[in-house]
């Protein structure tokens, strides 16, 4: 880890088949990079790290009042793993699926009040990976609040990078889990 340029890590991207988003009544929102720039120290050498992290979100739209909000919504995040001197330096790997809802909910405006609600298990790229239930009051619209249900998975190691899945929908719609577990089983990633 030496040099002055910054180290760049780029993951692939993390996506949802067509014939799934059909199936299940999703279409896909937007697929973005998101770049994040920190410095790691290893062996006393310091350096910048710049981090392109691949976001995939997809939702399905409501009506109220007039207005198009995202009833529900499925991200797939993709994360480079960051390997430096045979050391992993992204901590999403070793995050609890609490740790991880909380750090997605923060690129959200108006979601507050997480609470744990179990967990169970799903397939996601191929293995068995525990999902996070959890709870959380969501503000849709000024003045209107309401409770939805999130699934937050694990990072799963895919190639050189970490994939973690969330979906998120008012609890009121009940029938949404299980196609959020069917967009978290089809989920593919460019890079193997």
């Amino acid at each position: 880890m030496t040099g002055s340029e910054p180290a760049e890590f780029s993951a692939s991207v993390a996506s949802v088949p067509d014939s799934t988003l059909e199936s299940t009544g999703f279409e896909e929102y937007r697929v973005e990079p998101m770049e994040i720039t920190r410095e790691f120290t290893v062996a006393d050498q310091t350096r910048e790290v710049v981090v392109t992290n691949q976001v995939a979100e997809y939702d399905k739209a409501a009506e109220i009042l007039g207005e198009r909000i995202q009833a529900s919504l499925f991200v797939a995040l993709s994360t480079p793993a960051v390997e430096i001197a045979e050391q992993t330096f992204n901590p999403v790997g070793e995050l609890s699926t609490r740790e991880l809802a909380r750090r997605m909910l923060s690129q959200y405006d108006g979601i507050s009040n997480l609470q744990s609600d179990g967990e169970e298990t799903v397939t996601v790229l191929g293995t068995d990976t525990t999902v996070g239930l959890f709870t959380a009051d969501a503000t849709v619209t000024e003045g209107v609040t309401v409770e939805i249900r999130l699934h937050v998975s694990e990072a799963v190691r895919a190639g050189g990078d970490f994939v973690v899945t969330v979906g998120a929908y008012p609890t009121r719609l009940s029938g949404q889990a299980d196609d959020v577990r069917t967009m978290m089983r089809s989920v593919t990633h460019d890079g193997g």
